[in-house]
Order: structure tokens, then C-alpha cells, then sequence
């Protein structure tokens, strides 16, 4: 392993929803992000990594260090921690609660806990180095040293972290083409390459959809027009020449994903004060600067006004819709001539966590705690982008001109809105000009000519990202009484939480950083009814442990403006506030029938407040249009006022999109259920344990998109609180809100077997680990039929396993693994209305796919220590998978492709 994000792919309950390459997806859950448009940028996700337990989300799963909290990623609402800002070298283990304890932990527990305990023991000074090879040219470097230090009260230790980590290379990782038609028995709808993609000279993408009677199906039709190249003129109308598919081009970027360099540092202080008060100290501190580079061979496209000195085409010369002439090039010439180089995104991330603590002995069972922790993220970075912002529409004056729908608006900051206005006004003019020296020539195939290709490069993205936390809580913890089956035991006390985080898109849709306050109280106790010394049938030792918390959030965030006046414009916010209360109790048992078999049980409950871009903007609403189509009740035929020449007979609303006052936070339960056997005698080595977990949730936030694909028209438009109608009984607008759906379930088996076979040559331990996913499925109404995500490219496995076969014999440690994932469904471009899969042409079966890995580690008698580990040993080829123009599932399939790694460690 060379980061905790490689760590977390290999559990069976993780679903790799987010991290590296996975990031790019257009509907993965950093860009579907509801109907107001917090979608996180691709900077914004740059470096981003998290854990996902079950497949309920990433904000769902609680991550912890040292059992303390961390800020989340930077800026990213959500609250998940980024996976990436914790050094993988100062971890000494992990621990994982894989079921729900939003009951103990808080709603973002209600998938489960993953908790870093991070090394302190030990003593002396650990220096180490470690490098890894590539299949796919994805190496990495570290270097980093442990030490730990102790004197009769106290004791201090820390790590230190440097690691470079380089991108994959598509072409070696099998991302070859864009045209799949092979794949699809030659279909050219599975044809990829555009004349989006641009060529050198410019084309005029011309390209359709045919219809063919005779299979009843739609194909694509792709053609363009262009010049002949060698043109040094302006061209005329009779220069251009038509083209078709033979013109094509693949677009395959050479890398993916960032290339990372990152330090990072912990530190531990334990000191004894007094007999009875001790205090100690935790620090983590972790430095990333991330680069992903972006390739220019996407191309450039642009629209050039009637009249511009190189559009030869008069209004509506190229199309019955437009008057401009759509134009795609690329800059092949300026990149050989070094006038551009790839755009590169950077950031630079920071990470820390800083805990102290005091801790009062009371007597040996009994414990005061006081801590308090504050950590923070941010993510600072910029890019720069090959493109164009301007577009063309008619004006307020009524004249058709440039246009650029940020800056019509009222949202972007001052600084925003003056870099975007000077990109804009350079690009204006290069395609509006009849000034042969000022206007943009695409029809060109050399580096000169016309307007400079740098007008195009403007700086799109300058980032600063940030996401605080600080948590004070005290704890008592004890034992009230000895009981005759053992210690009743207690934990009461309470905690607060000041988080809150800050980014363009929540600046967008609330006009600022949004923060949240939590305060708890909680208690716990243990109570042992019966313990060992009973020998009654069947029962021989059973505890009941019962736990609640009463949870309070308080938001803040702007519902308006005084006076209306516009945000970005100098208005004052008005200031609203947001109050969720609600106690969530949890109940265990644990039951011993006989020594060998115990049975566990939990129950418990949660809930999670709505996040504030659905609660709060500056704006109050925004209204854009909405087409109803096939109103089940409403007919456009009888009343006759509906849109001509639509053949669905459909009719135009205002869409108004603004925070749903009525949201509601959402529910949760949670049910765990495990048995672990421990037998005695000749198999007394063998472990086998069994774990039923389930999750519930209800009153979940949907966006109203999501409605559509999980309803039946009639039901669909049968919502009043969404689909306001008239006395005639026609919609007069869409509420495009966040809203509460009746939920999602999700549950599962797991599995775990291991024996310790004690042999003359060595000891050897077989251990394989099911995970069988039930149910992950969604639903819009009590009644309605529910969306299974289950054995779904975007949802978990019908079931993972995990097996090893361990070998230790004296300071030699071997271990083989082997990673299975079944069969899958891609309907990653699939869509749903009413429930039914549309476009089932692109549904497909993934194969199965398992791999193997080696590790190994051995410990001379000189201090010296090797580790190394051989990961995807044998390298087949990944099951094709077709996301986003790539073959391959990156959730799934980790595509470093085969990685070795050696490692070696001196203790001084």
C-alpha cells in the first residue's frame, strides 16, 4: 500500500465512489450535486479521497483519528473526511465498526466508523524508505522516520512523511480509443470521436441523427465542413469542403489523475501530572500539492458572429437555429511551436488536527475527561483553460451579442467577476471583429494568422478552500456498582461542534461559507445481568447495554438581501436561522448461550439536519422554464394552448428554484446482528463469525430529477406541492426544490473464517471474508416500486470477497491475497422514468474480474527490516466497463495496474 486511499479500495464493504481518476465522473456524487448548483469543480475534487462503507455515501461513513474528529475535505459540504491528508507510514492500525452508529458517533456514523489509531509505542529512532513500480507509470516514492522517546511521567513520539506519487498513463493502463463500436457489434452510436474534438483547420460540426425504418432505430450521421489545408487567406464559402467519420479523431489525454508530493508530520505527548491527572496532546499535520494535467487535444470551440473576418457564412449559413458558425479547432500548430502547453490544474492542500486533553482518576474504574479539538482544511489553487466564455443571445437592447450567463447573474465575487469580464471582452472581440489582424482565424493550419490563440487561455479556475471544526467534550466514565455478574458500568457527558465550510459553489448558492453548530449530550451504560460462574441452560453470560444522545443543530446563512439589493452588487445579507433537535436512543445485547457461540445485537437510531446550500441563498428564488410534457392531466389537445409543432403537445412554466422551507431532517435505523463461534479442542484455532447489518433510511433529500425516474408519470405530476395547478387544472409552475423522499434501505451479510494451523516449518492462517449486499434500493412514496442500486456500476456488489493465506515463521511474514468482484451491470448512461431503464442499448454485463496479491515482510538481527508487496500480481486485463469514454471501471478496478513496492526500515 502507498496511501490510505489504496488501503480503504481493499475492504470488501467499501464502495469507491470517490478518489483519484473516479473523481472525473459527470454523475458521480461530486457533480450531482441538486437542483440549486453546488457541483463541486474539478479542482475542488482534485486530491479528494473518501471512504464509503456500504454504498449509502461518503457522508455517511464517520471518519476518526485517534477516535477525534478531523475537519472535512476543503469546502466540500458534505463533511467527509479527505482520505488523503492522513500519512499511511504512521498508521499502526485500523479499526472498523462496518455497521451503523449514528446513535453513538453522530448522523455522519450511520454507515459505519472507520477510526486511524495512529503509532506512538515503541522507542527510539526509525528511519525508512520506500519505492513502487508501475505498470502504468503511476510510481511513487517515500521516505519517512518514526521516533519515540519516554522518561518516568511521560512520553512523546512522532513521525515524519515525504512521498511523491506520479499519474497513471492512460494509453499503458488500456484507455487506447474513443471508438467502441467493436464492442457493440459495430454500432457507430458506440463511435466516440466528435468533430467537437476539433481539427486542424477548424470543422463545422454538420453532424445528425438518421432514422432507419427497416430496424426501427436512430443512428448517427457524422459529418463536418472545413478548408483545405494550406489556406493562408480568409476563406469564402467555396473553400470549405465536406468531410466525414474517416476525418475523425480519437482524444486520448496522456495522463490521469494528479501527480502528488506530500508532507506530512504527527506528534503524541502523554505526561503524568499527579497520581490522578494526566494530560496529553495529539497533532497531525499533512502538506499535498497536487498537479493534474489536462490535455489541449480536446480542442477548442468557438462561435464566430456573421460578419467576423473569417466566417465566410451568413446569419443561419450553417444553421436553421442559430445565425452564428460553430466552429471546432485545434491548435495543433501552437502546440508544436511551444505557443501553449497541456493546462495544468494545481493545488496546494493542508490537512491538520491538533487534540489536548485532560484526563482525572477518580479511583482505577472511574474517569474524567476533558478535550477539546480543533482541526482544518484548505485548498488553495488555480488552472488555466483552453476555451470560450462567450456566447451569443439577444440582448437587453435587442440586438444579438456576446453573452456570458455568470456574468449576467448576481453571484460571482467582485474578483471573480473581474478576471471572467477580461476573458470575456478579449474573446468577444477576436470573434465578432471584421479586423483580419484582431479576429481569431480557426480555418488556419499554422501557429500565425489572425487573433493570438492566448486569447483563449484565461484563468478559470482560483480556488480557496477551507473547512474548520472544533469539538469540546467531557466524559465520565466509570463503574456504578460490582454486580454478581460483573461491573455495571457508565459513560455520560456531552459535547459542541463548531464546523462549517467555504468554496465558490456554496458561495454560489448561499453567498457565503456555510457553518453549523452541534451540541450533545449523551449517556451510556453497561449492564451485566448474568456473567461467568452461571451455569444455567442455554444462558451463560448475557449484558444489555443501552446508550442515547439528544443532538441539536443550529445553522445560520442568508435568506435574502436588504432591500433586494444583489449580493454580488453590495446588498447586505439578511441572516436567517435553522434549528433540528431530536434524541436518538441505541440498544445492545450481547448473549452467551455457551462458552463457544455469542450472539450480538444492536439497534439504533439517527438523524441528519439538511445541509445549508438547500436551506439558505441571498437570492430567495431564481426562475428559469420548465417543459411539461404529457401532462396525464392536462390535455393540450382539448384546451389548444399548448407549443406548436411539439408532437408530445407539451406547454412551457416558470421552474422557480429556491430552499424548501418545508425540508425536513432525515431518519435513520440501524440493526446489527452477529454471531462468532470459537469452538474448543482439535478446532480450537478456528474462528467463524457471521454479521447481519442493515440501514433504513427515511424522509431522504432528493432532487426533483430523481423523482421522475423513481415515479410513473401519474405520480410524478400528481405531486400539488411541487406542481402547482390552476382552476383548469394546467401546472402554473415548477418548485425545482430539494425535498423528502420516503427513503432508502440498504442491508447485507458478512461472512469472516480463519484457522491457525501451527506447523514444524511455520505457522499458516487461511482467512476468507463474504460480503453479501442484500438490498440497496430507493424509493420516492410508501407505495411507489423501489430503484435497486445493487450489482449496479454506481451501487455495491451483489458480493465481494476477500481471502489470504498467511505464513509466519520467526521474523518472516508472507501473505497471499485475493480479491474477487462479481459480475456487474454497467448502466452507468442508462436512464430511468417511472422506474423502467430508457437507452437499454447501453446497458451491459461487466465480467467478473479477480486479482492477487503478494506481501511480505522480514525483520533481520540488525535492526533492518524489508517489507515488499507485489499488487494485481498477474495484471489481466480489467472486464470492459465503458464510463465516460473509458474501458475500464476505476471504481472497481484500480488501474496502477500491477505495482511493486520495496521497503526498508533501520531502527536505530
Amino acid at each position: 500500500m502507498t496511501s490510505v486511499e489504496d488501503l480503504i479500495r481493499t475492504l470488501p464493504q467499501s464502495v469507491n465512489t470517490i478518489g483519484a481518476i473516479t473523481n472525473e465522473r459527470g454523475r458521480g456524487p461530486l457533480q450531482l450535486r441538486g437542483p440549486r448548483g453546488a457541483t463541486i469543480s474539478q479542482l475542488g475534487g482534485l486530491g479528494v479521497s473518501a471512504a464509503n462503507l456500504g454504498g449509502t455515501g461518503a457522508s455517511n461513513t464517520l471518519v476518526l483519528v485517534n477516535g477525534r474528529r478531523m475537519a472535512g475535505a476543503a469546502g466540500i459540504e458534505d463533511g467527509f473526511v479527505n482520505l488523503n491528508g492522513i500519512p499511511l507510514s504512521a498508521i499502526e492500525r485500523v479499526e472498523i465498526i462496518p455497521s451503523g452508529s449514528a446513535a453513538i458517533y453522530g448522523a455522519d456514523a450511520l454507515s459505519g466508523v472507520i477510526n486511524f489509531i495512529l503509532r506512538k509505542d515503541g522507542q527510539g529512532l526509525t528511519l525508512g524508505s520506500q519505492a513502487q513500480f508501475s505498470s502504468t507509470d503511476a510510481d511513487s516514492a517515500r521516505f519517512n522516520g518514526y521516533g519515540a522517546f519516554s522518561w518516568g511521567s511521560g512520553r512523546i513520539s512522532g513521525t515524519a512523511d515525504y512521498q511523491v506519487r506520479k499519474p497513471v498513463n492512460n494509453r499503458k493502463s488500456g484507455y487506447v480509443t474513443d471508438d467502441y463500436s467493436s464492442f457493440f457489434d459495430g454500432d457507430p452510436a458506440f463511435d466516440y470521436r466528435r468533430f467537437t474534438n476539433g481539427l486542424q483547420p477548424g470543422v463545422i460540426d454538420q453532424s445528425t441523427t438518421a432514422y432507419d425504418p427497416a430496424t426501427n432505430t436512430f443512428f448517427p450521421v457524422i459529418q463536418g465542413l472545413t478548408v483545405r489545408p494550406g489556406l493562408t487567406r480568409p476563406p469564402t464559402a467555396a473553400d470549405f469542403v465536406k468531410i466525414g467519420r474517416e476525418s475523425l479523431r480519437d482524444f486520448i489525454p496522456r495522463l490521469a489523475g494528479p501527480e502528488s508530493k506530500t508532507l506530512s508530520f504527527t506528534a503524541n505527548i502523554d505526561q503524568k501530572i499527579t497520581d490522578r491527572l494526566s494530560f496529553y496532546a495529539q497533532g497531525l499535520y499533512t502538506r499535498a500539492k497536487n498537479s493534474e494535467e489536462a490535455s489541449l487535444g480536446r480542442g477548442l470551440v468557438m462561435s464566430l458572429a456573421p460578419g467576423q473576418a473569417y466566417n465566410p457564412f451568413s446569419a443561419f449559413g450553417t444553421n436553421n437555429f442559430r445565425p452564428e458558425t460553430d466552429v471546432a479547432y485545434l491548435p495543433g500548430a501552437e502546440i508544436e511551436a511551444g505557443l501553449i502547453t497541456p493546462r495544468e490544474l494545481t493545488n496546494t492542500a493542508t490537512q491538520w488536527s491538533a487534540t489536548a486533553g485532560l484526563t482525572y482518576e477518580f479511583s482505577k474504574s472511574t474517569r474524567l475527561n476533558l478535550i477539546y479539538t480543533t482541526s482544518r482544511s484548505t485548498s488553495n489553487g488555480s488552472g488555466l483553460q483552453l476555451g470560450s466564455v462567450v456566447n451569443f443571445q439577444a440582448l437587453a437592447n435587442g440586438r444579438r451579442g456576446c453573452y456570458n450567463a455568470l456574468l449576467a447573474g448576481t453571484q460571482l465575487s467582485a474578483g471573480a467577476r473581474a478576471t471572467l469580464q477580461e476573458a470575456f471582452d478579449r474573446q468577444c472581440l477576436a470573434l465578432t471583429s471584421a479586423d483580419p489582424n484582431i479576429a481569431f482565424n480557426p480555418f488556419k493550419t499554422s501557429a500565425t494568422g489572425g487573433g493570438d490563440i492566448s486569447t483563449f487561455l484565461y484563468n478559470a479556475e482560483n480556488e480557496n478552500r477551507q473547512s474548520r471544526l472544533q469539538q469540546y467534550e467531557a466524559r465520565l466514565a466509570g463503574s456504578l456498582m460490582t454486580l454478581p455478574a460483573g461491573s455495571l458500568t457508565y459513560a455520560i457527558g456531552g459535547e459542541f461542534i463548531d464546523d462549517g465550510a467555504k468554496s465558490a459553489e456554496i458561495n454560489l448558492v448561499t453567498g457565503g461559507a456555510g457553518s453549523r453548530d452541534r451540541s450533545a449530550i449523551f449517556g451510556e451504560v453497561g449492564l451485566p445481568i448474568l456473567g461467568k460462574g452461571y451455569d444455567l441452560p442455554l444462558i451463560r453470560t448475557l449484558t444489555v447495554n443501552i446508550a442515547a444522545r439528544r443532538d441539536v443543530f443550529v445553522t445560520e446563512g442568508a435568506i435574502g438581501t436588504v432591500n433586494n439589493v444583489p449580493f454580488a452588487q453590495g446588498g447586505e445579507l439578511l441572516i436567517g436561522r435553522n434549528k433540528f433537535a431530536r434524541i436518538t436512543p441505541s440498544y445492545g445485547i450481547r448473549y452467551q448461550p455457551f462458552e463457544q457461540l455469542t450472539l450480538l445485537a444492536k439497534w439504533g437510531r439517527g438523524f441528519q439536519p439538511p445541509p445549508y446550500t438547500q436551506l439558505f441563498t441571498p437570492t430567495g428564488t431564481t426562475q428559469s422554464f420548465y417543459s411539461i410534457i404529457a401532462d396525464p392531466y392536462y390535455s393540450c389537445v382539448t384546451n389548444r394552448n399548448c407549443v406548436r409543432n411539439d408532437p408530445l403537445r407539451g406547454y412551457l412554466v416558470p421552474q422557480i428554484t429556491a430552499p424548501n422551507v418545508n425540508l425536513r431532517p432525515q431518519t435513520s435505523r440501524q440493526e446489527s446482528f452477529t454471531a462468532s463461534w470459537r469452538p474448543t479442542g482439535f478446532l480450537s484455532n478456528l474462528q467463524l463469525d457471521a454479521t447481519y447489518n442493515r440501514t433504513v433510511i427515511r424522509n431522504e433529500f432528493s432532487r426533483l430529477d430523481d423523482i421522475l425516474q423513481l415515479l410513473t408519470r401519474q405520480e410524478y405530476y400528481s405531486l400539488a406541492q411541487f406542481f402547482p395547478r390552476d382552476a383548469n387544472n394546467k401546472v402554473t409552475e415548477v418548485r425545482a426544490s430539494v425535498l423528502n423522499i420516503f427513503g432508502s434501505t440498504y442491508s447485507s451479510m458478512t461472512y469472516e473464517a480463519s484457522y491457525s494451523l501451527m506447523t514444524g516449518i511455520g505457522n499458516f492462517e487461511p482467512r476468507v471474508v463474504v460480503v453479501d449486499n442484500l438490498k440497496a434500493q430507493r424509493k420516492a412514496l410508501t407505495g411507489s416500486t423501489p430503484l435497486s442500486t445493487l450489482g449496479k456500476i454506481q451501487g455495491p456488489d451483489d458480493y465481494k470477497v476477500v481471502g489470504s493465506l498467511s505464513y509466519y515463521r520467526d521474523h518472516l511474514t508472507l501473505a497471499l491475497w485475493a480479491y474477487h468482484t462479481p459480475s456487474y451491470v454497467n448502466d452507468y448512461n442508462v436512464t430511468f422514468q417511472s422506474g423502467i431503464e430508457t437507452a437499454t442499448e447501453l446497458r451491459r454485463k461487466v465480467d467478473s474480474y479477480t486479482t492477487f496479491d503478494l506481501t511480505g515482510s522480514w525483520a533481520t538481527k540488525y535492526n533492518l527490516k524489508f517489507n515488499f508487496a507485489i499488487r494485481n500480481m498477474f495484471n489481466p486485463k480489467p472486464p470492459f466497463a465503458l464510463v465516460q469514454n473509458r474501458p475500464y471501471d476505476t471504481g472497481r478496478y484500480n488501474a496502477n495496474g500491477r505495482t511493486a513496492m520495496v521497503q526498508v526500515e533501520y531502527n536505530f
